[in-house]
């Protein structure tokens, strides 16, 4: 299967004023958070996305109007369900924002409504509706701020998409929490469910493995890319995940597969101690290029997290037997420090963000992991 963009350029991420916030929910931006599909194909015909995208907000007009009619238990009960329109599609995002559609050449930001299903992003105003089909967007750059636009937004996400057989670019903007929270629900919608072909581990340290490929599913977690196996497929390999705080480097790569030149994602990432590259390709360079702006942004959002921590070498002890031992584990005993010590270590581990709880039992973050994996990685090397 070939794709019509090939680019991969990198994305540049500010740091967060708050890591917790995108995993909270935003009333903003109302979601299911089940955009868990997307075939690939290329841009739909304007004429059929058009009517496609008249259902979608014919259902978001009368979902309003019947909160408006509605009191109640039962508009709290409407309000939760999932909003469908015609021809089934459920809307998973909905906000308000200003936005340049369609890469209007004057620039000019409008403001109106963000929706999204699992198949077509909209863009409305009560004069204008731009429709981008999701199995058209082949770049989603968040957090750079064009030039031509920096004066109207302070944050932004740019989707690249086909529109026959042109580009063209749409930036959305907003407050970081909201556009980052969108950005993740876009690379969702636009990769999840995507047929993979995986090799892991490739290598094990600097030794080659001879693994077999396989094909398997995605899908995108915050903290994670999950490979959930082959049972869609009928076969019976068992799931892993990449956990992104463990990512030590990654890069695209060109291979020859079935006679084939195809782009390979190759990721170093700790596991269970060691380094491991795991190798990904998937069919389109569409869809490769997003998977690697993904990897890359979450990657750029852990390391600013913890780029001015600094963690005593006592204090980064205790983080490591966090990880490397399971709650039940006496971490006092077996770093040999009283209950005093142990509570102001854990303390500084919960102010810095790096665990999630200033009392045992307790969990490492993203955050915390990376510290770890880059720990282990350097006594590797």
């Amino acid at each position: 299967m070939t794709d019509d963009s090939d680019t991969d350029r990198d994305a540049s991420t500010p740091p967060r004023d708050d890591p917790t916030a995108r995993r909270e929910a935003d009333a903003r931006l109302r979601t299911d958070g089940g955009a868990e599909r997307s075939s690939d194909g290329g841009g739909a015909s304007p004429a059929n996305t058009d009517s496609n995208g008249e259902d979608l907000l014919e259902a978001y007009r009368q979902k309003k109007q019947e909160d408006v009619d509605e009191d109640g238990e039962a508009e709290k009960r409407r309000q939760r369900e999932l909003r469908k329109a015609k021809n089934g599609e459920s809307i998973i995002v909905d906000f308000v924002a200003n936005f340049v559609a369609g890469g209007d050449a004057t620039f000019d930001p409008v403001k109106g409504r963000v929706l999204m299903s699992e198949r077509r992003l909209i863009l409305a105003t009560s004069q204008t509706k731009t429709v981008v089909p999701v199995t058209s967007i082949f770049d989603i750059a968040v957090g750079q701020v064009p030039p031509e636009v920096e004066e109207f937004f302070d944050y932004t996400v740019m989707v690249g998409y086909i529109v026959g057989n042109r580009r063209r670019t749409t930036v959305i903007g907003g407050d970081r929490e909201t556009i980052e929270k969108f950005s993740l629900l876009l690379f969702r919608a636009a990769l999840n469910g995507s047929t993979t072909l995986v090799k892991h581990p490739a290598k094990v340290g600097g030794r080659v493995m001879d693994t077999p490929k396989r094909k398997t599913g995605l899908h995108l977690d915050y903290e994670s890319v999950v490979f959930p196996g082959n049972d869609v497929l009928g076969e019976g390999d068992d799931p892993f995940e990449i956990d992104l705080a463990s990512v030590i480097f990654f890069e695209v790569i060109e291979r020859t597969i079935d006679d084939e030149k195809r782009l390979v994602l190759s990721v170093q990432h700790v596991e269970n101690g060691q380094t491991v590259t795991s190798e990904i390709s998937m069919g389109s360079r569409r869809k490769m290029n997003i998977l690697g702006r993904y990897l890359r942004l979450i990657y750029h959002w852990i390391k600013s997290d913890v780029r001015d921590v600094e963690v005593e070498e006592e204090t980064l002890e205790v983080l490591v037997g966090l990880y490397s031992t399971g709650p039940e584990m006496d971490i006092a005993s077996l770093l040999d420090l009283d209950d005093d010590e142990l509570d102001h270590r854990l303390g500084e581990l919960f102010d810095d963000n790096l665990i999630t709880d200033e009392e045992l039992p307790c969990d490492l973050t993203p955050q915390g992991r990376f510290v770890v994996n880059e720990e282990i990685e350097d006594v590797n090397v």
